[in-house]
C-alpha cells in the first residue's frame, strides 16, 4: 500500500473488512464509521507498478485532511464531491478528472464538504511503471511522462479515461483475470494520456485571437445556463462569427474538449447535483437537461459515472 492511501486509512480509522466485500474480490476493502461520517476505500495493488483505488465516503461535517505525496503519477476522477477552494490541489468538484505528477516531500490539503457523497476512482502510477516498465516493454525512452502531464489543466475531462474507469469499476473476475485486465487498462490509460498530451501541446502552440477566446467564453456561459436546450453547431458558430469548422477547432483549442463532450460533462455534473440535493424524479431531471426520455438519460449517465441514476442517488 502506498503512503498516501495508508495515511488516509489511518486518519479515518478504517479497518480491513472481508476481502472483496463490496467490490471485486481482489480488492482490499477498508471501512470506517464515526461521528463525522462513514464510507469505504477499496485498493488493488498491481505489483510495484500501480495502485487502483475506488472510494465512497459521506461526511456529516466538513472533513479536513492532509495527504503526503510520494513520487508517483496520479489519475483521479471525481464522480461526486464538493470541496473547500482554499487549497489549489484540493479544489475538486463533481465530474472533473485530475492528472498530475506528485513529487516527494509535498503535502496536499483537502477540505471535503459535508452532505455531498465523495465518490472517487483513481490510479496511482509508481516509478517502476513509468521509469522502468514503459522503457523496457515498449522502448519509450525519449519521453518523460512526468513532464508530459504538465500540459493538462486542472479539472480536465477526457471521456476515454472515464470509459476506462467505468470498466475497471464494474469488472469482477478471478485473481488471474483481474491482474490481466487491470494491467491492460493501465497500459491503455497511459496510451490515452500520452495521446491527449500531444493534442494539448499542439493546441497550446497555436496563437488564438483574443476575440475568438471571448466568443468561446460567451458560448460556454450561455450553454451552462441553458442545458435543456438542444444546440446546433451551425447556430453556435454563427453566434461566434465563425464557420462551423473553425468553431469546432477553436472551441477544442480553448477548452480541450469538443462541444458535445463539454455539454455532456456539464449535464452530468448538474445531474449529480440534482440527484444529491433534490427529490426530483429521474424523468424530471432528464427533462430538465434536455433528454427526450429517462432511458436515454440513464444510459448516458451510466456511461459517464459507471452507475445508473437510481444507484447513484441511493449511495
Amino acid at each position: 500500500m502506498t503512503n498516501s492511501y495508508q495515511s488516509f486509512i489511518d486518519h479515518t480509522g478504517s479497518t480491513l473488512t472481508k476481502k472483496g466485500a463490496l467490490l471485486n474480490e481482489c480488492f482490499d476493502t477498508y471501512q470506517f464509521s464515526s461521528d463525522y461520517g462513514k464510507g469505504y476505500t477499496a485498493l488493488y495493488q498491481l505489483d510495484s507498478y500501480a495502485s487502483i483505488c475506488i472510494a465512497e465516503h459521506s461526511y456529516i461535517r466538513d472533513f479536513e485532511y492532509s495527504v503526503p505525496a510520494e513520487d508517483s503519477i496520479s489519475i483521479q476522477q471525481y464522480d461526486s464531491i464538493d470541496s473547500d477552494r482554499r487549497y489549489p490541489q484540493g479544489n475538486v468538484s463533481a465530474g472533473m478528472q485530475y492528472i498530475a505528477y506528485a513529487p516527494d516531500n509535498r503535502t496536499y490539503r483537502y477540505v471535503i464538504k459535508k452532505n455531498v457523497p465523495a465518490k472517487v476512482i483513481g490510479i496511482q502510477l509508481l516509478p517502476d511503471y513509468y521509469e522502468t516498465y514503459l522503457k523496457k516493454e515498449f522502448g519509450i525512452k525519449g519521453i518523460d511522462l512526468k513532464k508530459y502531464l504538465q500540459v493538462f489543466p486542472h479539472g480536465v475531462v477526457i471521456p476515454e479515461i472515464a470509459a476506462i474507469f467505468s470498466k475497471i469499476r464494474s469488472f469482477n473476475g478471478s485473481e488471474l483475470s483481474s491482474r490481466l485486465f487491470f494491467k491492460s487498462k493501465i497500459d491503455e490509460l497511459t496510451a490515452i494520456i500520452m495521446q491527449k498530451a500531444e493534442e494539448f501541446r499542439s493546441m497550446h502552440d497555436l496563437k488564438l485571437a483574443a476575440s475568438d477566446k471571448r466568443a468561446v467564453a460567451r458560448i460556454t456561459e450561455y450553454a451552462n445556463n441553458h442545458l435543456s436546450q438542444n444546440f446546433l453547431l451551425s447556430e453556435l458558430a454563427a453566434e461566434a462569427y465563425m464557420s462551423v469548422s473553425k468553431f469546432k477547432y477553436v472551441f477544442k483549442a480553448v477548452t480541450g474538449q469538443t462541444f458535445s463532450g463539454y455539454i455532456t460533462q456539464k449535464k452530468m455534473e448538474k445531474a449529480c447535483e440534482l440527484l444529491t440535493h433534490s427529490n426530483l424524479y429521474v424523468a424530471e431531471i432528464a427533462y430538465r437537461l434536455g433528454y427526450k426520455n429517462a432511458g436515454s438519460f440513464s444510459v448516458q449517465f451510466k456511461n459517464y459515472t459507471g452507475v445508473l441514476p437510481s444507484e447513484y442517488r441511493t449511495h
